[in-house]
C-alpha cells in the first residue's frame, strides 16, 4: 500500500519519469520558516486538519525531489492554508509553499495525497480523490470556517464559544485540462458542470440510474470511475 501511495505522489505531479533526482537529498532546513505565531488558536487543534495528531509525511518538491524526514511531524493549517512542521511543539516551523508540490500524509494505517493545483489556488492543498491522468481527476479542499453563534435567556444575548465548520469543495479537471470546482453536491449543480461537454449525456444517464437528489463523496467518485471506464 505504502507503494502504490509512493507511486501517486509522484504521479499527480510528474508527467516525466522520475529516476536519479530521489538520491539528491535538499537541505530541509532551507524550506522552513519560524511559525510566527506559535501561541496562535490554529495550535489548539481546532482547525488542523488532522486536529490534535501531527503525522509523518513525505513532501515532493519544487525540484521533483522526494523529501522525507521522519525527526519532523506535520499537519495542516485549514484556516490561513499553511503546512506546519514541528520536532517537539516547542518549535513550530511552516514549510513554504512555494517549494513542494505535493505531500503524502501517514496517518495511522492510510496515507493520503494531496497536492497543488497552481491554476485554481498556489496555497491550497487539494486531496487526491482520483488521479485520471489523461481522464477525469477528483480533488477536494476543506474550507474552514469559523462560525459564531448567540443564544437567547432571559431577555440577554449570549455569545457561545465559536465553532469551526468545515466546508467541502470538490474540483473536476477534465480530459482537456480544464476544471470546475463544484461547491454543492445537488443533482443540478453536477449537471451543471458538465453541461458543455461531450460527456453531458453519459452524466445524465448516471444521475439518472442513481435518481438522487443530493450525492455525497463516494457518488462523486464513483461517477468520475465511471466516466473514466466508459472512456478507455
Amino acid at each position: 500500500m505504502k507503494k502504490i501511495l509512493f507511486s501517486l505522489l509522484l504521479s499527480t505531479c510528474v508527467s516525466g519519469v522520475l529516476n536519479a533526482q530521489d538520491s539528491v537529498k535538499p537541505v530541509f532546513a532551507s524550506i522552513l520558516t519560524p511559525f510566527a505565531y506559535p501561541a496562535d488558536v490554529s495550535l489548539n487543534g481546532k482547525i488542523l486538519l488532522f486536529e490534535t495528531e501531527w503525522v509523518k509525511c513525505k513532501l515532493l518538491t519544487a525540484n521533483n525531489t522526494i523529501l522525507n524526514n521522519d525527526s519532523f511531524l506535520f499537519n495542516f493549517d485549514k484556516i490561513d492554508k499553511r503546512l506546519l512542521a514541528t520536532r517537539d511543539f516547542n518549535k513550530i516551523f511552516e514549510v513554504d509553499w512555494r517549494e513542494f508540490k505535493a505531500v503524502l500524509f501517514y496517518y495511522h494505517d492510510t496515507g493520503f495525497v494531496f497536492k497543488h493545483i497552481y491554476p485554481i489556488s498556489n496555497k491550497d492543498l487539494f486531496q487526491v480523490l482520483i488521479n485520471g491522468n489523461e481522464h477525469y481527476s477528483l480533488y477536494k479542499t476543506v474550507h474552514a470556517k469559523i462560525v459564531k453563534e448567540y443564544y437567547f435567556n432571559v431577555g440577554i444575548y449570549t455569545r457561545v464559544p465559536e465553532k469551526y465548520l468545515d466546508l467541502p469543495e470538490y474540483c473536476i479537471l477534465f480530459p482537456n485540462r480544464e476544471y470546475r470546482i463544484i461547491h454543492s453536491t445537488k443533482r443540478a449543480a453536477i449537471e451543471r458542470v458538465f453541461s458543455l461537454y461531450p460527456d453531458f449525456a453519459k452524466v445524465s444517464e448516471y444521475l439518472n440510474a442513481t435518481d438522487k437528489a443530493v450525492y455525497d463523496e463516494d457518488d462523486l467518485k464513483r461517477l468520475i470511475n465511471y466516466l473514466n471506464k466508459e472512456n478507455l
